[in-house]
């Protein structure tokens, strides 16, 4: 099988590099010359990958047509909020072929997931798969275990694309429930930066519990609202990415949080999606008179400059009630 992977970064260099150690044939769309380069003369992606050799199964090209051309599927690992206009560019190359979307977010200036924007892009949902679960890049192109889901709106062809993707060290689970994959994904970024601002103010793991399981419960209100299965957000792409990502050190919005908490300001290349993410959530939770405090106070330390002390504060001292689940 020829794999087109759409995008740079930590997580499409390593999703390359691990189809590529699995057997399939893979041709990476880079947008920087400067990736092209470092794995041409060095064998790997030093600008946002670096330690991690490139199998020879895998070329690496600044050409998106190189790289789709002759592809049996392709993966879409664009920054959401350049997604569904690089698609819209791309529309004719790609819209004969199967496309797993690998990046996680939500369109701020349409408060709409990448699935509802491929609609509009493409006219249908058959041929898009979201691929979501705990996953870190790093692990990932080490050849560690782990598990992610696969969903299409049909879950037999969900299955028929975990059987052609499924590896010894990625085992794939299918599902037909795209939007609450999406969701699960997009919302576990904002939650990760509310613990990590927690952890960094050194409130504790009892508080990071509490953080999770609240933040899970907000997760599961927008995904009710905009269709998802409530039974989704149990699994992989839902809890399974949110513990991992508000506890595992690898995680950049986790990292963000903390520097935040500690006044610092966040370095490296790689884009941290639960920055733009939490924009879109606080408008689809005023939108949909949805109660989703974790996330508002997310949103007033980013956007609204607020203290995290005074906002955590205020967080801790709402009225108290029985717990809703």
């Amino acid at each position: 099988m020829k794999l087109a992977v759409l995008g740079s970064g930590s997580w499409g260099s390593a999703l390359s590099i691990h189809f590529g150690k699995a057997g399939f044939r893979v041709t990476q769309w880079c947008r920087e010359r400067e990736v092209v380069d470092s794995v041409d003369r060095m064998g790997e992606n030093a600008l946002y990958l670096p330690g991690f050799q490139y199998p020879e199964t895998v070329s690496v090209t600044i050409s998106v047509e190189e790289a789709v051309s002759g592809a049996d599927a392709v993966i879409s690992v664009i920054p959401v909020q350049f997604t569904s206009s690089f698609w819209e560019r791309y529309r004719e190359l790609l819209s004969e072929k199967p496309l797993i979307c690998a990046s996680k977010g939500i369109e701020i200036e349409t408060l709409k997931t990448l699935s509802q924007r491929y609609r509009e892009v493409f006219g249908s949902l058959n041929n898009y798969y979201v691929l979501s679960g705990p996953t870190f890049a790093r692990e990932i192109a080490a050849g560690l275990p782990a598990a992610a889901v696969v969903s299409n709106v049909d879950s037999e062809r969900a299955l028929k694309m975990v059987r052609k993707l499924n590896t010894p060290s990625f085992r794939l689970y299918a599902s037909s429930d795209v939007i609450g994959v999406e969701l699960g994904g997009a919302l576990k970024n904002v939650i990760a930066i509310a613990t990590g601002i927690s952890d960094g103010m050194g409130l504790g793991n009892n508080a990071r519990a509490a953080l999770i399981t609240r933040g899970l419960h907000e997760i599961k209100r927008l995904g009710r609202e905009l269709g998802a299965r409530e039974e989704t957000f149990y699994g992989l792409s839902g809890l399974g990415d949110l513990v991992l990502t508000c506890t595992g050190d690898l995680s950049r919005n986790r990292q963000f949080g903390l520097a935040v908490a500690r006044g610092e300001v966040f370095g490296g290349k790689q884009v941290v999606e639960g920055v733009y993410t939490v924009k879109a959530v606080v408008e689809l939770s005023r939108k949909y008179s949805l109660e989703m405090p974790i996330s508002e106070a997310v949103y007033k330390i980013i956007y609204e400059r607020r203290a995290p002390k005074e906002v955590m504060e205020e967080l801790l001292s709402r009225p108290v009630k029985e717990e809703s689940v």
